[in-house]
């Protein structure tokens, strides 16, 4: 996969509703079988005079480290605010909440102890509340009943690692962690980075790296705008 073409953000909407029910108290994702690792190719070269980039899994980011997460990720989501309708951009309290939630899995790509981009995923679904996790109870009620659904809530890198295989790493990984519960992961990505980048293409490589995956679109909300410059004559015959 050509890193130039990936995109180097990718979030959920903005929240709404409040007051849901949250469960369970923490974060609690399948041990893996082994350390996880990205696939060869995706290794960083050992030529590169830099220090490789590592990914973790940790339930709370804070400090220093969430406050470098939080301006990359204001640099990587403030352009949507022109490119896509649904508001991207939380605020930064809204996103150090997110970051010191143990609910939800924050998968890591730190160089030399620095994060440099994150995923985050859960399978607490009343933690997304611009989502119905009815819909997806409903969709898959075997899954469910193990909670084994899983929302990829978002993809970022920082803007200095652009154009590398980091975006992809995390990507992969974030779905090694509903594929090692045997689970379903839902994401949703706007019309603007699914059109510059053919994310339907993206997806469909990521999920060919996993035996017996498949993916497809499960819900599509489209907006219509009506340009209006004059009203119906007060005096014209209504149909």
């Amino acid at each position: 996969m050509r890193d130039e073409q990936s995109p180097t953000t990718s979030r959920i909407g903005r929240r709404s509703g409040v007051g849901r029910i949250r469960r369970p108290e923490v974060f609690a994702p399948p041990a893996p079988t082994e350390t996880p690792q990205p696939p060869p190719e995706r290794l960083m070269s050992t030529t590169d005079v830099r220090e490789p980039v590592v990914i973790t899994h940790e339930q709370v980011v804070d400090g220093a480290d969430a406050e470098l997460l939080w301006e990359a990720y204001h640099a990587n989501f403030e352009p949507l605010a022109e490119l896509a309708i649904l508001q991207h951009l939380y605020t930064r309290d809204e996103v150090l909440a997110e970051l010191a939630n143990p609910r939800i899995l924050k998968i890591v790509g730190r160089q030399g102890g620095r994060p440099v981009g994150m995923g985050m995923v859960t399978n607490c679904l009343d933690d997304v509340p611009q989502i119905s996790p009815a819909f997806l109870r409903a969709k898959y009620p075997d899954h469910a009943q193990r909670d084994a659904i899983y929302f990829g809530i978002l993809v970022m890198v920082s803007p200095e690692h652009r154009g590398r295989t980091l975006f992809s790493r995390l990507y992969t990984e974030m779905w090694q962690v509903p594929a090692r519960a045997g689970g379903v992961l839902a994401f949703d990505i706007c019309d603007f980075n699914r059109m510059a980048f053919d994310t339907d293409s993206l997806t469909r490589r990521i999920a060919d790296q996993f035996p017996e995956a498949t993916v497809d679109v499960i819900d599509r909300q489209t907006w219509y705008v009506a340009e209006l410059p004059k009203p119906i004559p007060d005096t014209a015959t209504r149909r």
